[in-house]
This record gives C-alpha cells, sequence and structure tokens, in this order.
C-alpha cells in the first residue's frame, strides 16, 4: 500500500485498485488530464481538447473545460480523482501541490508531463514546446508562439511611447474597502511579470508574491495606474473599479486622480496561451492613462 500525510489525514491507497482503474491497454484513445489553467489552454490551443476527460478548477478557458469533471485546485490537487480519471497522460505545471500529492502522482504508473511553473513568457514558451512534441503537434506549436511572439512585439512598441518614464502600475487580487484589507502583488509575482511585459513598472518592491494592502497602503504606494482582478469565483467583483474611484479616503492616489483604475480578467495571470492578448490588453490601459496626464 502507499500510505501519505495530507490536510492532517492520512490517505492508504491500495496498488489493486490503481492497477485496476489505470489504463492497460497498448493504444488505447488518449485520456488527458490537464491541471493548471496554462496546461489546460495550451493543450485545447494545440487542437487536442477532445482528448482532455478532467481538468483542475484553476482551468477556465476555453469555456468548453466548465463541463468538464474536476480533480480539484491546482495547488490542492486530490491524487484520486486525478487517477479515477484513468488517464493516460497527466499534464501539469509545476505549481501542483500539496507536496504529498505531486510525490503520490509520481509514484504510480502514471505517465506524467511536468511543466513549468510559468511566471514569464520563456516558461510559457518551454510548455507550449513540450506539450507540442509530446502530442506530436509540433507545427501547430511553432503557429502558436508565432502568434504570441508577434502580440508580445506590438506591446513593446506601442510601450517606448511611454519612454523612460514608464508608468508605476499597482495589480489588487482583491481591493481594499472599509474594514478589509485587499491583496497585492509585489515583485517576482505574475502580476509584475505581466505589467513588466505590459511596459509599465511595478508598483510594488518592498515584499513578494502576494501580499494584504490597506488603504492606507494604497496611499503610500500611490501607483499612477491600478488594475483589479476581476473574477466571478474570486478577485474583485463587477464595479470593483467604480467603487474604488468612489472612495474618498483615496482622493489622493494618483491613479484615482488620473481615472485610471481598470478592471482585467483575473485569468490573465495565467500566463497561458492568450498571454499575448492579456499584455495587449494591459498596455492598452497604460496608454490610455498615460494620454490623460
Amino acid at each position: 500500500m502507499i500510505e501519505m500525510i495530507h490536510s492532517g489525514r492520512t490517505w492508504t491507497l491500495v496498488l489493486s485498485w490503481l492497477a485496476m482503474v489505470l489504463p492497460t491497454a497498448q493504444g488505447a484513445e488518449t485520456r488527458l488530464v490537464t491541471v493548471g489553467g496554462a496546461a489546460t489552454e495550451i493543450v485545447f490551443a494545440l487542437g487536442a481538447g477532445d482528448q482532455v476527460v478532467a481538468v483542475d478548477t484553476s482551468s477556465t478557458y476555453p469555456e468548453s473545460v466548465r463541463q468538464l469533471p474536476q480533480v480539484g485546485y491546482v495547488r490542492n490537487l486530490s491524487p484520486e480523482g486525478v487517477l479515477s480519471m484513468a488517464p493516460d497522460l497527466v499534464i501539469a505545471t509545476g505549481a501542483v501541490g500539496p507536496p504529498a500529492a505531486r510525490k503520490l502522482l509520481e509514484r504510480v504508473d502514471v505517465p506524467l508531463l511536468w511543466l513549468p511553473d510559468p511566471v514569464g513568457f520563456a516558461d510559457l514558451r518551454q510548455s507550449i514546446r513540450m506539450v507540442a512534441a509530446r502530442l506530436e503537434r509540433e507545427s501547430a506549436g511553432d503557429e502558436l508562439l508565432k502568434t504570441i511572439k508577434a502580440q508580445l512585439a506590438t506591446a513593446r512598441e506601442r510601450a517606448k511611447a511611454f519612454g523612460s518614464d514608464r508608468p508605476r502600475v499597482l495589480f489588487l487580487l482583491e481591493p481594499p474597502g472599509p474594514g478589509a484589507g485587499g491583496m497585492a502583488g509585489g515583485r517576482d509575482s505574475r502580476a509584475a511579470a505581466l505589467v513588466e511585459l505590459a511596459g509599465g513598472r511595478n508598483a510594488v518592491e518592498d515584499f513578494s508574491g502576494f501580499q494584504p494592502v490597506s488603504r492606507e497602503s494604497l496611499l503610500s504606494i500611490n501607483p499612477d495606474v491600478i488594475f483589479i482582478g476581476r473574477s466571478s469565483a474570486h478577485g474583485g467583483g463587477a464595479g470593483a473599479a467604480k467603487s474604488l474611484l468612489e472612495d474618498t479616503t483615496l482622493a489622493g492616489v494618483a491613479a484615482v486622480q488620473r481615472d485610471a483604475v481598470f478592471e482585467v480578467p483575473l485569468s490573465d495571470l495565467a500566463f497561458g496561451t492568450r498571454l499575448g492578448e492579456a499584455v495587449l490588453r494591459w498596455n492598452s490601459y497604460l496608454t490610455e492613462a498615460i494620454k490623460t496626464d
């Protein structure tokens, strides 16, 4: 038996059960389980979406994946859920957790393709090439990379208009409100990487990742532009930008003064195949904000 500890409880998996649910037939139709939004987007963009039988809850694009069985959240994965789908191949990003879940998946007889945890274009490029090679769709992978590179090049060209005085940008995963703190992206976060690709400068340098921020913190940070991640599940809801703009305690923030508070899809942070689209969207907002000066 394989025994592992997760969330304070013991999982005992019987190997005979694994042998029963795992695929054994040679040449059987490929059954893919994708874990991580970027992994799922890549497989579908390469034209292999019809082979995906399950995804994790962070996989929300394309829309059709919402109808597929789910195997838990990428950072809190259910190995049982993955294995119960009898996959021929699991394609997952390095964000998979907890460590015990990843360790179990590596010990059972299921082919795994581990992709980098994407935090930049280099990671996305490597992931696309890895998946394209494994699924024998190299031509589709080359075309996909060509499109994304062209989009990023367009954003770089447009960002030249900012000159040396690039706008300071704050990304809010959750906007702070009365009696409640928010959550902002610091250095080494996906938000910071996306800001840089769009031609801006991340406004927060004194912490990394995502950390709590208060309304007082916003006044101290004083960004030129604020992006609020919008999602129906988490992040800022519809109207979050309007609420922040109408908050009189934030009237001294530069972004508020120039009406440069924008809602962006939280899925922009997936760093999947829509990265070029996300960068162009953020770049357009930065251009709009600069024009108001």
